[in-house]
């Protein structure tokens, strides 16, 4: 076995796997996100992924790396955890301002 599929196999934690594919329909089971969700995060540079194809091929296979994408899931949510000083509920409306 090559030394970098040795590496990539090690890779895996806990059973996750390092890469995967968007879904064709219906939201991807690590992460909940659809697949524009996917395309738009990773082309916003939220997390990590590639193109695989070969030289002068027009399509290719596009993977996403599972632990950015998870740490990017995790960054939001500690966002959404800490108040925002400049942000104030106004009473009876739910509004923030």
């Amino acid at each position: 076995m090559p030394a970098k599929a040795r590496e990539l196999l090690q890779d895996q934690s806990n059973g996750l796997p390092v890469w995967i594919r968007p879904p064709k329909i219906g939201v991807e089971f690590y992460t909940g996100l659809s697949r524009a969700k996917l395309y738009e995060g990773a082309g916003k540079g939220h997390f990590r992924s590639v193109s695989i194809r070969q030289p002068g091929q027009v399509k290719g296979t596009r993977l996403f790396n599972l632990a950015s994408i998870l740490a990017f899931i995790e960054k939001c949510e500690q966002a959404a955890e800490t108040p925002d000083p400049n942000v104030t509920l106004q009473a009876g409306d739910g509004n923030n301002n």
